[in-house]
């Protein structure tokens, strides 16, 4: 199987929601996990950065997708501007 960003994506969800969701979102709410899609295996800590390198240090070469315990998405992504007058023509 080819694991492009899309497989790696759909494969990981699926995997999380059959395998972990459940157990985790009441023993690790908030805390990350990184599922290596090729052998289903779960590697969890704090930060992303640590669940990735925990993964990694066991599965080299896996695919991994990350996943925030308990959240819609890994990172939240916000913009807040200073508006001065017509900041269009400045």
């Amino acid at each position: 199987m080819t694991f492009t960003p899309t497989v790696i994506a759909e494969k990981g969800e699926q995997i999380y929601r059959d395998k972990y969701k459940a157990r985790l979102e009441s023993s690790d709410n908030g805390k990350f996990v990184a599922i290596d899609v090729s052998s289903e295996e779960a590697f969890i800590d704090a930060t992303p950065e640590g669940a990735l390198q925990k993964g990694k240090s066991i599965r080299p070469s896996g695919a991994f997708h990350l996943i925030k315990i308990g959240s819609p998405g890994v990172f939240r992504v916000g913009y807040a501007g200073r508006q001065r007058g017509d900041w269009i023509f400045q």
